[in-house]
């Protein structure tokens, strides 16, 4: 027997009447770092392929590529489009690296955002800008411990691009705090003022913090291939 809920229907006859229009609803963006690894260097920095936005908001600043998830694909295949559509690359393998659901990470309205990462050699990616994407640019990035805290560390991040002489060091502060079995982890971000004559910019949107947590993963990338191949 089919069961029915409070209001005496069906699961059929509760599709039928149900209008999502009636729920308030976030938009759903995806985000994609491709980072480009020397994996012969164990002390080689690593890349980012960065693109500079060409409309609001945001505007001229330097983001993640990424886009909005359209209702008819799945993440994955949203993700492979953006690329596509900002940088022209294709084929690339990816891996979901983390949701991100800060309320107001963008001025538009409520969106949330699931990171893409893929490592490759740089000579199999040659980027071109096009759709949102005013310019596609590779930059050095960094990430290095400055100190040790009772609960957590500092530690700076830089991402530099020779070309456009762009240079962002942001100060990054974890901490962690215990609560029964898990660990509850807060980042504090800032950006550092600028250095000599260089440009400072800032990322666009929440994308420092997206490119931190991306660092560690990489971090961890490339110790399981050094372990496995050497």
């Amino acid at each position: 027997m089919e069961r029915k809920n409070e209001e005496g229907l069906t699961e059929k006859d509760f599709l039928l009447q149900y209008r999502p229009g009636d729920y308030e609803r976030p938009s759903v963006t995806v985000d994609v770092l491709i980072f480009a690894v020397d994996l012969e260097e164990e002390e080689a920095e690593a890349e980012i392929l960065l693109i500079r936005r060409k409309n609001h908001p945001y505007i001229g600043h330097w983001a993640i590529p990424g886009g909005f998830a359209g209702l008819d694909e799945s993440l994955e295949e949203a993700a492979a489009r953006e690329l596509y559509e900002e940088t022209g690359v294709t084929d690339i393998c990816l891996e979901q690296l983390y949701t991100w659901g800060s309320i107001k990470r963008d001025p538009r309205t409520r969106v949330i955002s699931v990171s893409y990462l893929a490592a490759v050699p740089k000579d199999q990616i040659n980027p071109q800008a096009s759709d949102d994407a005013e310019k596609a640019g590779w930059f050095k990035v960094k990430k290095k411990k400055l100190s040790d805290l009772e609960n957590g560390s500092t530690y700076s991040l830089t991402v530099e691009n020779d070309e456009d002489h762009i240079y962002m060091t942001y100060r990054i502060t974890e901490t962690y705090q215990r609560q029964g079995l898990m660990w509850k982890k807060e980042t504090d971000i800032e950006l550092l003022p600028a250095i000599d004559m260089l440009d400072q910019e800032k990322l666009a949107f929440d994308h420092a913090e997206i490119l931190n947590v991306a660092m560690d993963r990489l971090e961890e990338l490339e110790k399981e291939y050094r372990e496995q191949n050497f």
